[in-house]
């Protein structure tokens, strides 16, 4: 009988010592948090969390470590985690609050804002949940004006990019146009100059046969000028006349 009082008041005391140990951690995490060494005061929360991993008041305090070191991403992750062994409506209000901060730091503002609704349906009096809601929906607000902004300016750099490729390639018709107008210049002036020249041959060579011409018939005339006299002098020579005795 002796043997199984001794050990159930060491199993008393062994969970004593652990419950004591757990919530010692969790004052010194506290501790440390307060003093703004949030590395420190997680490393407390986390051995805390070895002693009781379901103990709630550890692990909300480092979600809330790892927030403050700018771990956003994680710390959305544990405060969504929590939800679930949350014991009331009050602490659900306060997770949903902290949750929403940290999906606002990752510009994940639709589901900041879903949070932060969250946190007024279960706390409807809590004014920091209904004015980081009022911010949300300013940001939100913002991000649509600056991502209309950005749509627009695109569109106008796109048309000034469409317009210079349109002005770009009128400069390149015209400049081919140019072009061919100009060699078709050349080309007419090229042939003009051939026939000029042909032309120029083709009178020259038309003058030499004038030329022969003309001296084959001067020759000729003068041929014709020399048998005429040729004929003349003899019938003009005297001829004697035998008288008839």
């Amino acid at each position: 009988m002796k043997r199984y009082i001794f050990l159930l008041i060491f199993i008393c005391l062994s969970v004593n010592v652990q419950s004591q140990n757990k919530k010692s951690l969790l004052k010194k995490g506290n501790k440390l948090f307060k003093d703004s060494l949030y590395n420190d005061a997680e490393i407390k929360y986390r051995k805390s969390l070895e002693k009781d991993q379901d103990y709630f008041g550890a692990s909300y305090n480092l979600a809330n470590s790892i927030y403050k070191q700018e771990r956003y991403d994680e710390s959305s992750s544990l405060y969504k985690s929590l939800k679930d062994n949350a014991k009331n409506d009050e602490e659900l209000s306060v997770i949903h609050f902290n949750e929403g901060n940290s999906l606002l730091k990752e510009k994940k503002t639709d589901l900041a804002i879903e949070s932060f609704k969250e946190a007024l349906r279960k706390s409807p009096n809590d004014e920091d949940a209904r004015f980081n809601l009022a911010y949300a929906l300013k940001m939100k607000e913002q991000e649509q004006e600056n991502k209309d902004q950005e749509n627009k300016d695109q569109e106008n750099k796109d048309q000034e990019n469409k317009d210079q490729e349109n002005k770009d390639q009128e400069n390149k018709d015209q400049e081919n146009k140019d072009q061919e107008n100009k060699d078709q210049e050349n080309k007419d002036q090229e042939n003009k100059d051939q026939e000029n020249k042909d032309q120029e041959n083709k009178k020259d060579q038309m003058s030499k046969e004038d030329a022969k011409k003309m001296l084959e018939a001067l020759e000729q005339k003068e041929k014709e000028l020399q048998e005429k006299l040729q004929k003349k002098k003899v019938k003009g020579q005297r001829v004697k006349i035998l008288k008839d005795w």
